[in-house]
């Protein structure tokens, strides 16, 4: 869609004028290897931090400069949120076949997400969402419930090659502007669903 795709490259055009020269020529930069990642997340205990919500937390609120968290392969059992006042942050994995999150929250569709992004200018790349209740779908009998796998409200948020999956409500795209380059969604009722102003790739 080379529309499309001029139609979402305007928009990063018109925000990074905002943005410091720093942070405008880091944003431009990070689908290649210039955007070096400074924190490492093994959930096997050998990076910085064994769990990706610790490493979030780690990062200065109102940061103004990018910051990559990369994130090793392995199945991450943890909910995981970036609050708005946390802009600026790349998470990168190694797959999404390799890298997956997953949690079976269901009790709230505000508090089930498995991750959930309220910043600005938020990056991730190789790795799966997933929210495992109600999965599979074949040999449960668990009432059907919104359980979703990621929740996004945060401006100018881009996910590359990242997969999505549940069974109600998969991908909530709340609000903002957003970009979906090679994703995987999958999902059985409302699988997308929100007010967001997104572009699907």
């Amino acid at each position: 869609m080379p529309f499309a795709r001029f139609l979402f490259c305007l928009c990063v055009l018109l925000f990074t004028c905002h943005l410091g020269t720093t942070n405008a020529k880091s944003f431009f930069k990070l689908g290649s290897r210039a955007a070096s990642c400074q924190i490492v997340v093994d959930h096997s205990g050998h990076g910085n931090f064994s769990s990706i919500q610790s490493a979030i937390d780690n990062i200065p609120s109102n940061n103004k400069n990018w910051v990559c968290i990369f994130i090793k392969a392995g199945i991450y059992r943890e909910k995981v949120r970036i609050p708005y006042e946390k802009p600026f942050i790349i998470l990168k994995g190694v797959g999404k076949r390799k890298t997956q999150i997953i949690w079976d929250d269901h009790e709230s569709l505000a508090a089930s997400p498995t991750f959930a992004s309220f910043a600005d200018n938020v990056v991730v790349k190789c790795m799966s969402f997933v929210n495992s209740y109600n999965s599979p779908r074949s040999d449960n009998k668990n009432p059907r419930m919104p359980a979703v796998a990621a929740m996004v409200a945060g401006d100018k948020t881009a996910f590359y090659r990242c997969g999505f999956s549940g069974v109600q409500d998969t991908l909530w795209d709340d609000q903002g502007r957003h970009y979906f380059d090679r994703c995987t969604i999958e999902g059985a009722v409302d699988f997308i669903f929100g007010g967001g102003q997104s572009i699907y790739e």
